[in-house]
């Protein structure tokens, strides 16, 4: 069976507050081999990890992540809104999670929040820091700022790069390819058959988001994805085991799209 490695988004942020030292901690002990997260610059150009432009709908502060410096940021609450349980948690270092992916042994999928706030130097900033870690090898980075993307490809060919997109792309491993990108971060619906075969024809590899589904995680098994990014680690490293377990004995994995 084709292998495929799962993403933990944003951390295991089914169960842990997203984006958060504590979510990625737990989807490294659940068995993700990669961790996926977002990266905006703080008004004093510190590299943090959180989805949104703003810190409102994370923490207990107000704001927008750029003009906040990481003083600031580093004393908002970024745990209770998620469950009590976990108040006090702090928005992460980009360079915090990296120890963690280094000393764990696993990948990371960083994703540059730069398609509605300009971030000039972020592309170079985080390439630095992956590389401080020696984690070039282990390291995908996408935006749906495919300039952006552009940019990495001409600072260092080697990092793998992807294009994040919503929509239904024509060709889209032929548009990766003129964009200088090396792999495909499409939106589950969009992932389908013929898309992902073609990919693989040009070796362009696919990773399709954010897959929480049964039903859609069963169909992603069976297309032989390359990745699967999911909030549900847990869920979707079952699936992959049970899918196993069933090629291995020529039981098939049920019908693509069954409920479950």
């Amino acid at each position: 069976m084709h292998p495929i490695t799962v993403y933990a988004h944003r951390g295991f942020s089914a169960v842990a507050p997203e984006n958060t030292m504590v979510a990625f901690r737990k989807a490294a002990e659940a068995g993700a081999h990669g961790l996926e997260l977002d990266v905006h610059f703080t008004r004093d150009d510190q590299i943090v990890v959180i989805h949104d432009e703003t810190v409102k709908r994370t923490t207990d502060g107000k704001g927008k992540v750029r003009e906040l410096t990481l003083e600031e940021i580093r004393r908002l609450d970024a745990g209770s809104w998620f469950d009590g349980e976990f108040r006090g948690e702090k928005i992460p270092l980009l360079s915090e999670v990296l120890e963690l992916v280094a000393d764990r042994g696993l990948s990371v999928n960083i994703e540059l929040k730069n398609n509605k706030t300009a971030y000039p130097g972020l592309e170079e900033a985080v390439l630095e820091w992956i590389g401080r870690f020696g984690l070039v090898d282990r390291t995908v980075i996408s935006s749906f700022n495919h300039y952006s993307l552009r940019k990495i490809r001409d600072l260092r060919p080697e990092v793998d790069a992807a294009i994040l997109y919503m929509a239904n792309l024509f060709e889209p491993w032929n548009y990766a390819r003129n964009v200088g990108a090396t792999s495909i971060h499409s939106y589950w619906p969009t992932t389908v058959e013929d898309m992902v075969k073609r990919s693989k024809e040009a070796g362009v590899p696919v990773r399709p988001f954010t897959v929480n589904q049964t039903k859609e995680m069963r169909r992603m098994i069976h297309l032989e994805v390359d990745a699967i990014i999911t909030d549900k680690v847990d869920r979707l490293l079952k699936e992959i085991r049970d899918a196993k377990e069933c090629h291995s004995t020529s039981c098939g994995i049920g019908t693509p799209g069954e409920a479950g």
